[in-house]
């Protein structure tokens, strides 16, 4: 069930964001519209139609442009069972392996990688959401199976309040 959520959710976040012509024509203006402004994390419930059970997701992304391409990559954190999972989705191709690294802590990695997409399993009983809790910036690496790697920083103010503010409505 979760699956089917965040393949909905990857989906409808590479329709909003990615871009299918040239650089030049990539309008960005509907992903603040949708998913929050840039940067900044965004809590988002609402209830699945087919199960009436309600869906959360807590949400940051970051735009780049190199001069050669134009995407975004986002962090989810997703409630699954009695755990959270951190999703790294980019809009760039066949994804190898991700990293990630708070402020000046050993780095985190994972090898659940797949299309566009890593997964960070047991986010809170791996003791990950306390470094996001007490960081100031979390750095994320994704190496692409033939894109080389990408290197993205996201800011950790306002995570600590969003995520309790998910944790509450899931109650």
């Amino acid at each position: 069930m979760r699956w089917k959520v965040l393949i909905a959710f990857g989906a409808a976040l590479l329709s909003a964001i990615a871009a299918v012509g040239p650089a030049s024509a990539v309008d960005f203006s509907k992903a603040a519209g949708e998913f929050g402004p840039e940067g900044a994390w965004t809590n988002r419930c609402e209830i699945d139609r087919m199960t009436d059970s309600k869906v959360c997701r807590l949400m940051n992304y970051r735009l780049f442009d190199d001069g050669k391409e134009v995407g975004f990559v986002a962090l989810s954190v997703i409630p699954t069972g009695n755990d959270f999972h951190l999703f790294l989705t980019t809009s760039q191709g066949m994804v190898e392996n991700c990293a990630i690294r708070v402020d000046r802590q050993p780095r985190i990695e994972t090898q659940i990688a797949t299309l566009n997409m890593c997964m960070f399993p047991n986010f809170v009983s791996g003791r990950v959401v306390d470094q996001f809790r007490n960081g100031s910036t979390v750095l994320v690496r994704v190496n692409f199976l033939r894109a080389g790697k990408r290197d993205i920083d996201f800011p950790l103010n306002g995570f600590s309040r969003s995520f309790e503010e998910m944790q509450r409505s899931l109650q």
